[in-house]
């Protein structure tokens, strides 16, 4: 029962987080502040209660129209509080429950909730942390780039940040795939870092560069957005990780067309960036031990 009601509290964290990236991914692109103004309805100006402002139950109790004017509000901010929230939850059990079962190289003995987040295993928070905070860069930019606009900068230093904060707390023996032709350990994990976000870069960038003047606007807004998050996906987990993200991502952008023929819904391929970087943090243990070098 504990580790299903702390799940689910992370679960919440996650949904409002979602919430707040729809702020984030709407605001920052035309230079707003995403901090100081409250949330509103874009059509009347009022601003929204906090009653309302619930994740997914609000717009659930509102049915999808602002209380003040009847504006439809998109289902999109239900969908992706939804998304993180799910995300959250999930991770919770399958990460930091069982002691980062997950991952190549397990930090503890499966304990549950009570000795990993009542009884704090910081190592296990951190991770968990970490590979949270890597889902919800992903999550804000694949909305940037589901509206058609160009990902901010700040993203990429943002993500330096917090990546040089996770190697200097020496977390690179969390990850073995990382100490492979690498002799020096100090130096295993930065360099890992930078390979992974090269390799995840230059996959985008070399068709931008060769297709700069004979290319579209779209496609190159495109080309940069993608060569971004996933140069920031590479920096965060790593060369051989992000290898693998890139086959399962295939995999998704072909069910991306099914959807698109059949329902008529355009997916920006950075939100099946998302679902895939989920998909191998969950399955990182198995994926590793079926396709590594």
């Amino acid at each position: 029962m504990l580790d299903f009601v702390t799940a689910l509290w992370l679960g919440f964290i996650g949904a409002c987080i979602g919430s707040f990236l729809n702020v984030v991914a709407y605001r920052m692109p035309l230079g707003l502040s995403v901090v100081w103004k409250p949330s509103h309805c874009p059509k009347c100006g009022h601003d929204i209660r906090p009653r309302d402002n619930l994740p997914v139950l609000g717009w659930l109790i509102l049915r999808g129209r602002c209380r003040d004017c009847g504006e439809p509000i998109s289902p999109r901010y239900a969908i992706v509080e939804a998304a993180m929230g799910t995300a959250f939850f999930v991770l919770a059990y399958v990460e930091l429950f069982s002691g980062a079962a997950n991952l190549p190289a397990a930090l503890a003995d499966p304990a549950g909730a009570l000795h990993s987040v009542v009884l704090p295993n910081w190592e296990l928070i951190i991770v968990y942390g970490y590979h949270a905070t890597l889902l919800s860069l992903l999550m804000a930019m694949g909305l940037i780039d589901q509206d058609r606009q160009r990902i901010p900068r700040g993203f990429l230093f943002f993500a330096a940040i917090v990546v040089c904060g996770f190697l200097s707390y020496q977390c690179w023996f969390l990850y073995p795939e990382r100490t492979r032709n690498i002799r020096i350990n100090e130096w295993k994990a930065p360099l890992d870092a930078t390979s992974g976000a090269i390799w995840g870069a230059a996959a985008w960038l070399v068709p931008l560069v060769a297709l700069r003047r004979r290319s579209s606007e779209p496609l190159q807004r495109f080309l940069r957005n993608a060569a971004i998050a996933s140069a920031v996906t590479g920096s965060f987990l790593g060369l051989r990780p992000i290898v693998r993200i890139f086959a399962i991502w295939l995999f998704t952008l072909a069910g991306r067309r099914v959807i698109a023929v059949k329902w008529q819904v355009a997916i920006s391929p950075l939100l099946l960036l998302w679902a895939a970087t989920l998909v191998h943090i969950l399955l990182w243990n198995r994926l590793a031990d079926l396709f590594s070098w």
